[in-house]
């Protein structure tokens, strides 16, 4: 059974420890597509989110790539902190304009919500192919 990705994001922030905000967006248009919270979570904060993503992640662009990192892995994934939250950003290869985002409250093991949110956007881009 193939799983909504509304669906996936609840589970993806259901079963990560500390996790408040999962969202699915669109890098080329800038936009958060879905999201998944246990509250309303107001457009801005949804933008400012997916503008967040944008950021982190172009610079780990390609021509920034040092020589010994693999071009298949670097840049599918950024972890941007504040003083209160962890940001996840996850797209399943470099190129890929769709991104799997992650906001964790306060100091919780990164890790695991980090492979959780690859293996969402791997499902969801197998699922759109």
């Amino acid at each position: 059974m193939i799983m909504t990705i509304k669906a996936q994001l609840d589970q993806l922030r259901e079963t990560s420890f500390g996790c408040v905000l999962t969202a699915f967006g669109d890098l080329s248009s800038g936009l958060i597509l879905r999201s998944s919270s246990e509250t309303p979570v107001p457009r801005e904060v949804l933008d400012a989110l997916c503008d967040d993503a944008t950021r982190s992640l172009a610079v780990a662009s390609r021509h920034t790539r040092p020589d010994a990192t693999a071009a298949s892995v670097y840049g599918t994934s950024v972890v941007s902190f504040t003083a209160q939250r962890s940001h996840v950003f996850v797209r399943h290869d470099p190129e890929a304009g769709d991104l799997i985002c992650a906001v964790i409250e306060k100091a919780q093991a990164i890790a695991p919500v980090l492979q959780s949110a690859r293996e969402t956007a791997a499902r969801i881009a197998e699922a759109g192919s």
